[in-house]
This record gives C-alpha cells, sequence and structure tokens, in this order.
C-alpha cells in the first residue's frame, strides 16, 4: 500500500496499492484505492492508480494487475478506464470476506 499525499505540504489524502490474491486460477495482482470524500473528483485517484501500475510493472511477481470495483460505482470505474485498464466485463466479486457483490473486472497487462 501507498499513501497518497499532496505536494509541496505532504498532506495525506488516501491510499492505492495492490496485492496478491488467486482469480479465475491463476496468481494475479488486485489493485484497490480510497480518496477522501474532500478530496474526490480532483483525479487523484487515477494520478494515483497511473502511479501505482508504473510501480507494479517495475516490481510485480505476476503478470496482470485487476482491480474490482462495483458496477454502482461509475467513479470507481472511471479510474479504471482513465489509469489504462482494460474492461474484461462483469463478475461476482467477495469483498469482504463473505459478501459477494456484482463488479466490473478491469485489468492491466503488467509485461503490455
Amino acid at each position: 500500500m501507498y499513501r497518497i499525499v499532496l505536494l509541496p505540504g505532504g498532506e495525506a489524502v488516501g491510499t492505492v496499492g495492490y496485492g496478491t490474491r488467486t482469480w479465475a486460477g491463476e496468481t494475479v495482482h488486485e489493485m484497490g484505492w480510497n480518496v477522501l470524500p474532500g478530496y474526490q473528483r480532483k483525479g487523484i485517484a487515477v494520478t494515483a492508480a497511473r502511479a501505482a501500475v508504473a510501480a507494479a510493472r517495475r516490481g510485480a511477481a505476476h503478470r496482470f494487475l485487476h482491480a474490482f470495483p462495483s458496477v454502482d460505482n461509475p467513479a470507481s470505474n472511471a479510474v479504471c478506464a482513465k489509469a489504462g485498464f482494460a474492461l474484461l466485463g462483469g463478475t461476482e466479486f467477495e469483498f469482504p470476506p463473505g459478501r459477494f457483490m456484482r463488479s466490473s473486472n478491469w485489468r492491466v497487462d503488467l509485461r503490455g
């Protein structure tokens, strides 16, 4: 996980990061982010997601990086599109553990 900070003062306004999971029979990275409400709709999440994708390209162990925002979250789906993810379609995604939600399945090829 990375802290999202505004420069020059270093004010923390959110987080972005990725971890490892098994998805569709293969080991992949999964990305997520959160920006504090007062800082949303300013392009911060897109910039942070692009930076995290770049970091994953430099050091990730697996080929693909996925994001699974709820289909009911247009802002997070827009972040995926603007950050260079390709939409693979919809899926049922477990988050948090024990609760399934209808999600979009976005993916970046870290070797592409």
